[in-house]
């Protein structure tokens, strides 16, 4: 008698209690937004970092600056409207309507909370000014709304697609968050901070939304790789970016911080935000491992089931 996977056995036990992993990314990323915000806002180190990666912008040409703007720009009502509606129609087109509400609850719930905390948050004065001087920006409410496009997407796509549409969904959303930065929008804790928010709304949906594992299959997911793959690369950018904020720290210490130094904070910012991406998206991927978001209504499920014992006759 063959033995089980030992790499699946821990999916298969969380797959058992589908939401305890989801809540707890929920809980774990709203902490994270949190502790984000008290570092990088309001203490002197974090705001000192945070202003030498936005200097550290001008390490790009004037081109690679407008090609950034043309990123985030793409950001609009219009877009979000256009997009956000596909995606609720691909959700009713697949008969779940449970999934198209789930889906428009994460990308309104996610700006929402954005814009209330960009509002509510202050922001102290330590005397460190930088190219938005000392307003307010945490978090980036153009990063919110493309990781939770891409999350929603997530949300309505079959099982079998979920991977290629969430390894889409984080190469935009770290597009967006690294663009906010490179044309001085936002600093880059706030593309960090909005991934956090987005992330925590999506796990708690998603808890909400999914149903017991159905029709799981008794082979390993072709996906899970991918997912794992994007975990470890996350994992892999944020130690990168942590050794490059040591050195800038202990630059920053002895007054050493010149050009190239302010050039190293803005590529540890970017690794950084992408790394946190891709981590969220990893764990929000994992989590939903071999489990349904959304039970079809009946008549489409009923066709369904027509379907495939026409295909087995």
């Amino acid at each position: 008698m063959a033995r089980p996977s030992p790499v699946l056995d821990p999916l298969r036990v969380a797959a058992t209690r589908p939401r305890r992993p989801l809540l707890a990314i929920a809980a774990g990323s709203t902490a994270l937004a949190a502790v984000v915000y008290l570092f990088a806002v309001r203490t002197t180190w974090g705001q000192r970092l945070d202003s030498a990666a936005v200097k550290g912008r001008h390490v790009l040409s004037r081109h690679d600056v407008r090609l950034a703007a043309r990123v985030h720009t793409t950001i609009d009502v219009a877009s979000v409207a256009l997009l956000g509606a596909a995606i609720v129609i691909v959700a009713l087109l697949r008969g779940r309507p449970r999934l198209a509400l789930g889906a428009g609850t994460v990308i309104a719930g996610s700006l929402a909370t954005t814009e209330a905390l960009k509002r509510l948050l202050g922001r102290p004065d330590f005397g460190i000014v930088d190219a938005m001087k000392n307003t307010p920006s945490y978090p980036s409410g153009h990063t919110t709304i493309a990781m939770a496009l891409a999350i929603g997407a997530v949300f309505v796509s079959p099982r079998h697609w979920r991977a290629v549409v969430a390894a889409l969904g984080a190469l935009f959303a770290s597009a967006v968050g690294c663009s906010v930065v490179a044309t001085a929008s936002h600093r880059p804790s706030d593309p960090i901070g909005a991934a956090f928010v987005v992330t925590a709304w999506a796990a708690a949906v998603a808890a909400v939304l999914l149903r017991s594992p159905t029709d799981r299959s008794p082979g390993r997911p072709t996906w899970l790789g991918v997912s794992r793959g994007m975990a470890l690369g996350g994992v892999a950018l944020l130690v990168a970016s942590f050794v490059s904020i040591t050195i800038i720290v202990v630059a920053v210490h002895f007054n050493l911080l010149d050009t190239i130094a302010f050039g190293r904070a803005f590529i540890a910012a970017g690794a950084a935000i992408v790394g946190t991406v891709l981590i969220c998206t990893a764990a929000l991927l994992m989590a939903l491992h071999d489990v349904d978001l959304g039970r079809p209504t009946r008549a489409n499920a009923a066709a369904r089931t027509s379907d495939e014992e026409a295909t087995v006759s």
